[in-house]
């Protein structure tokens, strides 16, 4: 006999997906950005810069959401895991990024990149279904 489980959290859902998109779009716009100030549009370094901050804000919802839906309604661990890292990663990405050591900034930002869109996968992936007990699966 399975064990009451508690269905996932339809808001923690929502959250988790929500902040993984917009970790998403703000991953991908990174490079962008950096490349325009390559090319020579210098006022793009303080937008590289201030997206980099949305986007570590972005990461902590995303966080947050994940671990409700990981250990309140029993839903994957693994986006609670990448938030996690993907979180003190960016940190990490922050400090690099402002001491300008780009031979670390720039792969950390395509693992960076890799793990919020395995996060934004991950949380629109078929969700296990709630088991009562005596109710099978």
């Amino acid at each position: 006999m399975d064990p009451v489980r508690t269905p996932i959290s339809r808001g923690a859902l929502v959250l988790l997906r929500a902040g993984a998109a917009a970790s998403a779009a703000l991953a991908c716009l990174q490079p962008v950005l950096a490349g325009a100030f390559l090319q020579g549009h210098y006022s793009m370094l303080a937008a590289h810069r201030m997206s980099g901050m949305l986007f570590a804000l972005a990461l902590v919802p995303t966080l947050l959401a994940a671990l409700v839906v990981w250990r309140a309604g029993r839903g994957p661990s693994r986006p609670a895991l990448f938030a996690a890292l993907a979180l003190v990663l960016c940190a990490a990405q922050i400090v690099l990024g402002f001491t300008r050591d780009l031979a670390v900034h720039v792969p950390l930002g395509a693992v960076l990149l890799y793990l919020v869109v395995r996060i934004l996968m991950l949380s629109w992936a078929k969700q296990p279904v709630a088991r009562y007990a005596g109710v099978p699966a």
